[in-house]
C-alpha cells in the first residue's frame, strides 16, 4: 500500500482507516467511477486492520501527502479505533518485507516497536521451530489482494450464523474520541492541508442489524472533533446484514461495489459535480448457509434460541451433562446451528476435565472455564478459523492444555483477522493434534 501510494503519478485518493477499507474499497471501480466524471486520479488504499492501529496508517500515509491529494479518512466507530493505540508487534509483521517502513512511525511509535522485537522475534522463532508456519490462503492472506492492494478474494456473501456479530455490537450513542486521539487527528489534518491536500470525513460501512443508539449522534461526534469536512451521511452507510462478510465492518464482494460507489458519489458532489454515475448497483446476495452436521450428543445441555430464531446457544448443562467428565459440544439443534455459549453454562460442571468445541461457536465468553475446577483440557475443532476469547481469559487456568487442528496451529501462535491475536499469553499451552 505505502510504495503504490509513494510510486502514483498525478493527483491521489488516499483512503486512511482501518480493515473497512481492506474489506469495502475496490481501487479499480473508485478509479473508473471518478474517472467517468472526468476525475484522473489514483486511488490508494491505506487501510489494513485494527491491530496496526488507526495511527500507524495517518504517520504512513503523512509524509507522502502533496498538492492535489485528497485524503478520506474512514474510521470504524469503535473504542478502539477512536484511540492513539498503536499495535507495535502487529506493525513489525507488516513490516517484515520492507523495516524502512519503521522509519515513517513517529517517534514514539519507533520507540514502542523496538520495544516489542524481541517479543516479536521470539515469537516468529517459536512458529519456525513448531515447523507449522501461517498459511498463505484465505481472505486474511497477502494473496488476498492485487497489486492496486484491493481486495480479490471472492467473498460471496454473509457467513455469520446471525447475518452480525452479536459479540461487537456498534453503539453510536456511547462513542468517544480519546483526546490525544483527537489532538494526533487534527495535526495531520492541519499538516496535510498544509502540504496541499483537501481532507475530509467519511463512515465506515455498518451492519444494521449490529447497531444501536442513533446515527446523528455519531455524526455530531465527528463533525465536533475533527477539523475537516464529513461529506458523507452515516445513514447511507449502515447497510443491510445482507452486504456483509465475516464481521460487522467487512464487506463481501457485492457490499465492497456498493460502498465504493457510495463513496465515489460522496467526493463527486463535494468536488462540486452532481452528474448520476452510469453504474448498475450490484444485487445484495443471499447468506452464506454453512453445512450443519451433528457432532454431539444434545442431551448434555440447555439450549436458549438466539435473537431471530436462526441459531441456539448453549446456556446451560442438564443434570447428564454436569456428571460428564469430557464434554462434546453440539454444532446444530434442530436443525439450527449452535452459534453461541453463554458465560455462566458450564456452572457446576465440577468433574468436567475435558472440553470440545465445535467450529460453530466462533467466540469463548470469557470466564467459561471459571465453574470448572478440573479442567484440564481444551479441545478446539476450529478448522476454517481459529476460535477467539476475551484476551486474558485462560491466564489463571495455569494447568490448562488447548489443543487446536494442525491445519489451524499457526493461527494461534501468530493471529488470525483484524485484531491482536487473544491466545497471546497462552501460545505456550497450545498444542496441535
Amino acid at each position: 500500500m505505502v510504495h503504490r501510494m509513494d510510486a502514483a503519478k498525478g493527483s491521489r485518493v488516499i483512503v486512511i482507516g482501518g480493515s473497512n477499507v481492506a474489506f469495502g474499497l475496490d481501487v479499480h471501480l473508485m478509479e473508473e467511477l471518478l474517472e467517468s466524471q472526468g476525475m484522473d486520479v489514483t486511488v490508494c488504499p491505506m487501510g489494513l486492520y485494527a491491530a496496526v492501529g488507526t495511527s500507524a496508517m495517518l504517520s504512513l500515509a503523512e509524509g507522502a501527502i502533496r498538492p492535489g491529494d485528497t485524503v478520506i479518512l474512514a474510521l470504524e466507530p469503535t473504542r478502539e479505533t477512536l484511540t492513539s493505540y498503536f499495535g507495535a508487534g502487529a506493525f513489525l509483521k507488516c513490516a517484515e518485507s520492507d523495516p524502512g517502513l519503521l522509519l515513517r512511525l513517529s517517534q514514539d511509535q519507533r520507540g514502542r516497536a523496538a520495544g516489542n522485537l524481541l517479543p516479536y522475534l521470539q515469537e516468529k522463532a517459536a512458529l519456525v521451530r513448531s515447523g507449522h508456519l501461517p498459511r498463505d490462503e484465505g481472505v486474511y492472506a497477502k494473496a488476498a489482494f492485487d497489486d492496486s492492494c484491493s481486495m480479490v478474494y471472492p467473498r460471496e456473501g454473509n457467513t455469520m450464523a446471525l447475518g452480525h456479530d452479536p459479540t461487537e455490537p456498534i453503539d453510536l450513542s456511547g462513542l468517544a474520541v480519546a483526546e490525544d486521539f483527537a489532538d494526533a487527528v487534527n495535526a495531520f489534518i492541519r499538516r496535510a492541508q498544509k502540504a496541499g491536500a483537501r481532507v475530509y470525513m467519511t463512515f465506515s460501512p455498518m451492519n444494521r442489524s449490529a447497531v444501536r443508539g442513533e446515527a446523528r449522534d455519531y455524526f455530531t461526534l465527528l463533525r465536533e472533533t475533527f477539523r475537516c469536512p464529513v461529506i458523507s451521511s452515516p445513514v447511507n452507510y449502515i447497510l443491510d446484514s445482507g452486504w456483509f462478510y465475516d464481521s460487522n465492518f467487512h464487506l463481501n464482494t457485492p457490499g465492497a461495489q456498493l460502498r465504493t460507489y457510495l463513496l465515489a458519489r460522496d467526493v463527486l458532489a463535494e468536488w462540486g459535480s452532481y452528474a448520476p454515475l452510469a453504474f448498475e448497483l450490484p444485487m445484495m446476495p443471499e447468506p452464506i448457509r454453512q453445512e450443519i452436521q451433528e457432532s454431539a450428543d444434545t442431551g448434555n445441555v440447555i439450549f436458549g434460541e438466539m435473537e431471530g430464531g436462526a441459531a441456539y446457544e448453549i446456556t446451560g448443562l442438564t443434570e447428564q451433562g454436569l456428571r460428564q467428565e469430557t464434554l462434546r459440544l453440539p454444532s446444530s439443534h434442530s436443525g439450527k446451528p449452535v452459534a453461541a455459549i453463554s458465560p455462566g453454562a458450564l456452572a457446576g460442571a465440577d468433574r468436567l476435565t475435558e472440553l470440545h468445541v465445535p467450529e460453530s461457536i466462533a467466540c469463548l465468553p470469557e470466564g467459561l472455564l471459571e465453574g470448572c475446577p478440573a479442567i484440564r483440557r481444551l479441545v478446539l475443532e476450529h478448522i476454517l478459523a481459529p476460535c477467539d476469547i476475551a484476551p486474558g481469559s485462560l491466564d489463571q487456568l495455569t494447568d490448562l492444555q488447548i489443543l487446536v487442528p494442525l491445519e489451524s496451529y499457526a493461527w494461534y501462535q501468530d493471529g488470525y483477522g483484524c485484531e491482536e491475536n487473544p491466545w497471546q499469553s497462552v501460545r505456550h499451552r497450545i498444542v496441535a493434534y
